[in-house]
């Protein structure tokens, strides 16, 4: 009876899994059908996110499925990595513009984001100042 209940449980995680790589793949396919300058994993998820709010609530197996695997998101990064690392000399040669080009974005991201901040604060204010 145990090895049974186990089995079950393995086919429904696994089918849990497939349900996150078939939005992915219908994803890509609308993406690169429609020809979208926009990336299939982010339609994908756009997929997901609207059965998820068809549904109401995300079922206990895609759960697991999902909790899993971003706990164990870092050993996704690996490939990545190596790939940054088998072009450790092109990155060497370009090493400051890119730095500068990092820095200067980074800092015009957090300097938008505090005027936004300062924005919505002044039209909270006036908002709660009025009543």
């Amino acid at each position: 009876m145990g090895e049974a209940r186990s089995m079950r449980l393995a086919g429904q995680l696994l089918f849990a899994f497939l349900i996150l790589v078939a939005c992915d793949t219908a994803g890509r396919l609308v993406s690169w059908g429609l020809g979208l300058p926009v990336p299939g994993t982010v339609i994908g998820i756009l997929f997901l996110l609207g059965g998820l709010v068809a549904l109401r609530r995300v079922p206990g197996h895609l759960g697991r499925v999902t909790d899993f695997l971003l706990a164990h998101l870092n050993f996704l990064y690996i490939p990545a990595g190596v790939g940054v690392m088998s072009y450790a000399a092109l990155l060497a040669d370009d090493l400051w513009p890119i730095l500068v080009a990092l820095f200067a974005s980074t800092f015009l991201a957090m300097l938008a984001a505090g005027f936004a901040f300062m924005a919505v604060a002044r039209l909270t204010e006036k908002r709660s100042g009025g009543e």
